[in-house]
């Protein structure tokens, strides 16, 4: 949990951390290989070559800050690199507290200093030890390391998860386009032929929220369209299995709610009995297409939604083959499992 009410110290450099020199090597003296050679640049997380020189400072879990060349700009490294001498290699005093997401933390303080420094101001040794930054701090007034790294995680699944979700969808839309699944016929048909319920939601302001557990979903594009939680029961439209589509603001962002929900009036529920979690997913990147035609200036009103069609998948009668869609993306659940489940693996063996 990142707590709001965090107090902020002022440090030297030098009294939290570790400064470190780089060694000097020209490109005739690099030797071929596959070890990043971290130069100062602030592009490629300042890997500028790969070498296999056997001589110099290689060091791993720590921060690369240049003093020369793109001054301030400062990068993580968790593998094994050789830094250059344009380059200090910096880590915290307290050994134990150096993993990645503290030292990213660290990066972000001292690269908000590298507007005062430039090429004919460079960042050295003695300035880098006197450079002051402020850290968060605990109640000894000792700088406060489980802050950073639950603040820096926070920060990478904010980033992480709207990712995910679109490299999802485009998995999808591409296997739907260039896969196996062109072995299906497929048919246009209404919105209204697929959703039997199409249905908005209602207008809710923000002054007559109650606190309470139940997810108020509106036009966010984000956090599975939810936009908090209220207690109110009466005069609100509560929804359950179905998807969302947003109308007005993220328009087009629609969402898959197993879950009993309130209903803003930004978004349109869409439901059809009998359909799986997976049907209802494998529909979600085929409706958020509307996104393509539609904005925040031509918002996607009830007449407008009665008239859009999906292309979908048919049996041998002709009917939408909704077994077709539960199956296809049971299949596309278990690829992205096998994929991304080693990597968060291998994330949490590096902490």
């Amino acid at each position: 949990m990142i707590k709001n009410d965090v107090e902020w110290k002022e440090f030297f450099l030098e009294d939290v951390v570790t400064i470190g020199n780089g060694v000097r090597l020209t490109k005739s003296d690099m030797e071929d290989g596959d070890t990043p050679f971290i130069g100062a640049s602030e592009m490629n997380n300042g890997i500028t070559a790969y070498c296999s020189n056997r001589n110099g400072s290689y060091d791993n879990n720590l921060l690369g800050v240049n003093y020369n060349g793109s001054v301030g700009f400062s990068f993580y490294h968790p593998y094994f690199a050789l830094f250059s001498d344009d380059v200090k290699r910096v880590k915290w005093k307290d050994t134990s507290k150096n993993c990645k997401y503290t030292l990213l933390f660290l990066a972000v303080s001292i690269q908000v200093q590298k507007d005062k420094y430039a090429y004919g101001y460079k960042f050295n040794s003695q300035r880098m030890k006197r450079q002051k930054i402020l850290l968060p701090i605990n109640d000894k007034m000792e700088p406060d390391f489980a802050y950073m790294e639950a603040y820096m995680r926070a920060k990478e699944q904010e980033i992480l998860k709207p990712t995910i979700e679109k490299l999802c969808k485009h998995l999808i839309i591409n296997e739907l386009t260039c896969g196996k699944s062109l072995d299906s016929n497929w048919k246009v048909f209404f919105f209204t032929e697929v959703f039997i319920e199409i249905k908005r939601g209602k207008r809710l302001k923000k002054a007559d929220h109650i606190d309470g557990t139940r997810p108020y979903v509106s036009s966010t594009a984000y956090n599975n369209g939810v936009d908090g939680f209220i207690g109110n029961d009466g005069g609100v439209r509560i929804f359950e299995n179905c998807l969302t589509l947003a109308n007005s603001g993220s328009v087009g962002s629609a969402f898959f709610h197993k879950y009993e929900f309130v209903a803003s009036d930004h978004v349109t529920k869409l439901k059809r009995d009998g359909l799986d979690k997976y049907a209802y997913l494998f529909l979600i990147p085929l409706v958020s297409r509307l996104s393509e035609k539609y904005s925040f200036n031509r918002e996607i009103n009830d007449d407008h939604i009665k008239r859009e069609k999906l292309i979908l998948p048919v049996n041998e009668r002709g009917d939408i083959d909704f077994e077709f869609m539960s199956t296809f993306m049971q299949k596309v659940e278990q690829d992205i499992l096998k994929t991304t489940l080693p990597i968060y693996e291998a994330k949490l063996k590096l902490v």
